[in-house]
């Protein structure tokens, strides 16, 4: 009863859902009814999975797998281990997600189950679409679709037939695309299926964008939103507006476009969905840009900044979580062969010798046990560093880079404008010209800070001499640095990183601000610090005056982030110091 109920109920209202299914496991546990446990645990992983609590999901998912075995029940089994790879897939970790899906098949072979080969064929083949593996994908949709055909289960078929439309539309086949969608919506209407005939409506609209029939996409994006709208789903209601817009766009109708995109914005914002968020700030980025109005093509081109880094966040805390529950299921594993082992060991003993021998496979299996766990362990702490490393570079990249090149890329756009005044793009194109060695320099910047051959006090002297003779030779400024005796000091990244730049935020600040005629910089190991100085003969400013920008800020904040200190010293026409102490 609490098991049906669970499964009852798990959509509407998850948290109910919980509550239902720990009742059910408890009594299930007092009456050794092996089976009544397994589904509880199955259909609370469920609910936790349409709370988006996947880490609570997978916890459950797996305890599901350990009462299955107790129940020994093929087709459970099956389900448990396929339910699990559902939830690794949606986790991205994709290795794992397929062995599961060779696990639960297995199990449904022997409970000779078809609507389980099928819906664990289907999970194999999104497992596929997900690496771009599109042949392998194509094979193992088809099989589970021939599956739910002799099953004559409509609904499935449609979706089946929708995936492999994806397939074709990523691949560029638009045609063959265009049919499986087409079908897709045949089947779907004739099952009753109107949640997702609007998405169906949907993927078709974006084939024809794709293939530039720009009467037949507007059309089935329109059955798209209006079965949307029926059905009072909000977000596919955004996606159609999306796909308007996106047609619009293409046909150069800026307005309509601009309106559409506008529409989906907000209603994404409401759902808090960011990616289709995202999409909609790209396109009115574009459609303002096109038609000229430059102030608004920037705010959205701002918006979709920040929601791409959020999404790169988000992405990032996916991939962590995926190696901690990578983790989790190695000692669930290890708990599952374990009690197989119990259970054999129990039906085979008849003397103390069998006792004898199963202690000492059990200490046997506990020392194997833990030295994988601590092998694991430490292959964790080195992925998950590693993962850190990559996500800093890509932050590096797209917060020096990308506004760069979304501003070379808006004011080509404009310069290229047929309205354009010769003079005002002159202007625009100069810009551009000044934007890209921006952009090439800070490249130059990032590519030195993650090499592994920077390390030395040697490699930062000589990258700093060349960036202050750029900067103040142009400008007929003397400049002076200095390294004292401290050349066989080692820096690891992060250091050098911050270090260059605080210098250069430092230097630029001067240059910007200070009007001097001369800069001098020094870099001196006191006691177990690191000191770093630049100081200029120019202005200076009052340490009650309000300050520009953020530079003196991201100062600060660079020297805290590596456990040091920041210190800028000014008074109105005696000059500025800048003091960075990093410990080493």
């Amino acid at each position: 009863m609490y098991r049906m109920l669970t499964g009852t109920v798990m959509i509407k209202d998850p948290a109910k859902a919980v509550e239902y299914g720990k009742a059910g496991v408890e009594l299930g546990k007092k009456l050794k009814y092996d089976r009544g446990v397994a589904g509880c645990y199955l259909n609370m992983s469920a609910a936790f999975n349409g709370a988006g609590k996947r880490d609570s999901g997978l916890t459950y998912i797996d305890s599901a797998i350990v009462w299955s075995h107790k129940a020994g029940e093929a087709s459970r089994l099956a389900l448990a281990y396929l339910n699990r790879a559902d939830f690794h897939m949606q986790l991205r970790n994709l290795k794992q997600s397929l062995i599961d899906c060779d696990t639960a098949l297995h199990y449904a072979q022997l409970a000779n189950n078809n609507d389980r080969r099928a819906r664990i064929l289907q999970t194999i083949g999104s497992v596929y679409f997900l690496q771009k593996k599109y042949p392998e994908s194509r094979d193992y949709y088809e099989r589970a679709g021939k599956l739910y055909q002799e099953a004559g289960n409509k609904r499935m078929s449609a979706i089946i037939l929708n995936n492999i439309g994806n397939i074709y539309k990523n691949t560029q086949e638009y045609n063959a695309a265009i049919e499986n969608f087409t079908k897709a919506t045949v089947l779907a209407g004739e099952a009753g299926d109107q949640i997702n005939l609007s998405m169906y409506y949907g993927n078709m609209s974006d084939a024809y964008t794709q293939a530039g029939q720009y009467d037949k996409a507007e059309e089935n994006a329109r059955k798209a939103m209006a079965l949307a709208v029926q059905q009072n789903n909000e977000t596919q209601t955004g996606v159609s507006y999306n796909y308007l817009g996106q047609i619009f766009l293409k046909q150069k109708k800026y307005s309509q476009s601009i309106d559409a995109a506008s529409k989906a914005y907000d209603i994404m914002q409401k759902a808090e969905l960011l990616e289709e968020q995202q999409m909609a700030a790209e396109i009115l980025a574009e459609a303002y840009a096109l038609s000229g109005n430059s102030t608004q093509a920037y705010k959205y081109v701002l918006k979709s900044k920040e929601l791409n880094d959020t999404l790169t966040k988000q992405k990032y805390d996916e991939d962590i979580a995926a190696m901690q529950t990578s983790f989790q299921l190695k000692e669930k594993n290890n708990e599952i062969a374990l009690l197989n082992k119990d259970k054999q060991l129990q039906e085979q003993r008849s003397s103390r010798q069998q006792l004898l021998i199963a202690a000492s496979l059990l200490l046997v299996a506990l020392a194997v046990g833990a030295i994988v766990l601590l092998i694991s362990r430490n292959r964790l702490r080195q992925r998950m560093k590693e993962v850190e490393l990559r996500n800093s570079i890509a932050a590096d990249l797209h917060d020096e880079v990308g506004s760069s090149l979304s501003s070379i890329y808006m004011l080509s756009e404009m310069a290229s404008a047929e309205e354009a005044a010769p003079a005002s793009r002159k202007e625009m194109l100069n810009k551009v010209t000044s934007y890209s060695k921006e952009t090439m320099d800070k490249m130059g910047d990032i590519v030195w800070m993650i090499k592994p051959t920077n390390e030395s006090v040697v490699d930062l002297r000589e990258r700093m001499q060349r960036f202050l003779y750029e900067m103040c030779s142009s400008k007929n400024i003397e400049s002076q640095i200095d390294v004292g005796d401290i050349e066989q000091i080692k820096l690891n990244m992060q250091q050098n990183k911050a270090l260059y730049l605080i210098f250069k935020e430092a230097v630029n600040n001067a240059l910007k601000y200070a009007d001097p005629a001369q800069i001098n910089v020094s870099l001196k190991k006191i006691n177990n610090n690191l000191e770093l100085r630049v100081s200029d003969n120019g202005k200076g400013f009052s340490a009650s005056a309000p300050q520009k920008g953020n530079g003196l800020t991201n100062i600060n904040n660079r020297a805290r982030e590596l456990g040091g200190k920041a210190e800028i010293l000014s008074r109105e026409s005696s000059g500025t110091t800048v003091i960075a102490t990093i410990p080493l």
